[in-house]
């Protein structure tokens, strides 16, 4: 196996072998995860390097509706809210009075970022737009609720007006909104003159480190003349439900997403749950260039939108006429552009997209934020990575001081 460290690093350059991590060294990626960070920071040029970071918060999902509503039922007729374990009950009133219209994003869980201001519970999505704090611009997609988000999840993480743009998501043909793809795409105006594009979504339990080293790693490949358009952040472990597939030499050649593939695909993916297969899958941070993100929705656009039926696209389930990102990332797959990088924590696969998945949530991000925490600060005196932590270990302190 290939090493992915270089021993006779000449002086100014880099320890990391990042064209090793992404190819024939990708399982040494997890052991390396800090260390990307810690060596290409310093290697990373904000002012040269545009980013635009895409929180996808656009509605509540069916799944979150339908637990809650029953859970709600529940609720009323025994006259105390189930569905949530000992030591993660939502406060007081918040599980009966929490609209069942509101993105799931807003939906009240612990509060494990330190240095953030407010009381011991934090909208859900907070997560997800914490873990690109400081990247680059921030740009949120929803479904309206946009000032309900600035109180309650922009101004804890002390986050100012000026520095956020919303974007509303239109829907497409049916009054429906066509997939997440179609909502990057609908953003265009506002990332376009950008050099990078991260996205992740509302509900994700997604790791700053991650998102971090995913961003510096895309940056130094870059650099090194690769010409990769994609860096997908994934995680090894057993039976995903959305698997990626690998080449021999490590580069990605499919995506599976059962919800894409329509009730096919999912009889299929159940099918597969007892086989307990370890396989790398993605946990919903993407690292695009902007160019190629560009043309790649663009070219989706042009070969499968109908203004009256919405997109009809190979592969995917032909009742939804969705647009999704993996559709994007299948197509620069196809093109020998993409790349995984194998730096994710298994805890950062525990979305919650049901109601009764909030227990587990907590459980992950807890383990993520704790990580977080202990590496801003070991590395406090790393006057690199200052852009991105210096101003969460001095909160952090001044936090924790009587």
């Amino acid at each position: 196996m290939k090493s992915a460290s270089r021993p006779n690093a000449a002086p100014g350059s880099t320890m990391i072998d990042m064209h090793s991590l992404v190819s024939g060294a990708i399982g040494q990626a997890f052991e390396h995860r800090q260390d990307i960070a810690v060596e290409l920071a310093g290697t990373f040029a904000p002012e040269q390097n545009s980013v635009s970071c895409l929180t996808l918060l656009a509605g509540a999902g069916t799944r979150w509706v339908k637990s809650l509503a029953a859970a709600k039922e529940s609720a009323s007729m025994e006259g105390k809210p189930r569905g949530t374990a000992p030591g993660a009950l939502p406060p007081k009133g918040a599980f009966v009075d929490f609209p069942l219209s509101a993105p799931r994003g807003l939906y009240p869980v612990r509060n494990f970022i330190s240095g953030s201001t407010g009381p011991e519970t934090i909208p859900l999505a907070a997560y997800a737009i914490d873990a690109f704090k400081g990247l680059g611009t921030t740009i949120i997609v929803t479904r309206g609720w946009q000032e309900e988000i600035r109180r309650q999840v922009l101004k804890p993480l002390g986050m100012q007006r000026e520095q956020i743009d919303f974007l509303e998501q239109k829907p497409g043909p049916g009054g429906k909104v066509a997939g997440h793809g179609d909502a990057v795409r609908q953003a265009k105006n506002l990332w376009h003159g950008s050099k990078y594009v991260m996205v992740n979504f509302g509900g994700d339990a997604n790791s700053p480190l991650t998102a971090l080293s995913a961003l510096l790693a895309m940056s130094a490949l870059d650099n090194a003349g690769e010409g990769i358009e994609l860096v997908l952040p994934v995680a090894r472990i057993r039976n995903p439900a959305y698997p990626v597939q690998i080449d021999e030499n490590g580069y990605p050649t499919a995506f599976g997403h059962d919800k894409l593939g329509g009730e096919k695909e999912r009889a299929q993916s159940a099918g597969n749950q007892g086989q307990a297969d370890d396989a790398y899958t993605n946990v919903g941070i993407r690292v695009y260039r902007a160019s190629a993100l560009a043309h790649a929705i663009d070219t989706i656009r042009k070969q499968y939108w109908s203004e009256s039926e919405g997109y009809s696209i190979p592969g995917n389930d032909p009742a939804a006429h969705e647009f999704a990102l993996d559709n994007v990332d299948s197509l620069l797959a196809s093109c020998g552009k993409a790349r995984i990088l194998a730096i994710a924590r298994p805890e950062e696969l525990s979305p919650a997209k049901s109601f009764d998945e909030i227990p587990q949530f907590e459980d992950a991000i807890a383990k993520v934020r704790a990580e977080w925490d202990q590496f801003c600060l070991a590395t406090a005196s790393e006057k690199a990575l200052y852009p991105w932590t210096r101003n969460r270990v001095e909160r952090s302190r001044a936090q924790d001081r009587p």
